[in-house]
């Protein structure tokens, strides 16, 4: 199949000022310029399919919560597809996600951009976006591998739906973290 230009819109909220005794106080808005990525819709689908292949093989002793991750580096010029899964631990704080176990296996082998990166929560399929998508600590460590230079496409995340009628709802980063730290 031929590839396809997925548009991610601008998104755009000014800030607002909030009055009080107590002083002057801003909610910050946000503005998130639109993105436009070629890809292969096929590739994208099997990614999902290979993220939701691999929350098969979590090890959720705990949670009983299968994440599974599928990334393709832009940096490797092979394109591999790189997965993992979410390994817990009796002692909680050892417990590493899906999507930061196939992030840091992509890391070991010397890549640090994200083209795209998808993702399956195997027990929550079908539920709504805020219970199939990745943690903070994830979206934090997603950033620290996106290109700060996206002139070539935005990194595509890709969140398995579990829907007949659609595989994936697809984000960037500054829509899932959109004031996430950054030196």
């Amino acid at each position: 199949m031929a590839a396809i230009e997925i548009v991610l819109p601008a998104v755009e909220a000014e800030d607002r000022v909030v009055e009080t005794a107590a002083g002057r106080f801003r909610v910050a808005g946000v503005r998130i310029p639109e993105k436009r990525v070629t890809a292969d819709p096929e590739l994208l689908r099997d990614l999902v399919k290979v993220a939701r292949a691999a929350a098969a093989k979590a090890h959720v002793p705990y949670s009983h919560f299968h994440v599974g991750a599928a990334v393709i580096m832009a940096d490797d010029p092979e394109g591999r597809i790189i997965t993992g899964a979410n390994i817990e631990n009796a002692s909680y704080g050892a417990t590493v996600c899906g999507e930061r176990n196939a992030l840091h296996a992509a890391a070991a082998k010397g890549f640090r951009k994200i083209r795209f990166l998808a993702l399956s929560t195997a027990d929550s399929l079908g539920g709504p976006l805020q219970e199939r998508s990745p943690c903070g600590i994830c979206r934090q460590v997603m950033r620290e591998f996106i290109d700060r230079d996206e002139s070539g496409g935005a990194a595509l995340i890709l969140i398995d739906t579990g829907d007949a009628n659609f595989t994936a709802d697809i984000v960037d980063i500054d829509r899932l973290l959109p004031y996430g730290f950054r030196l």
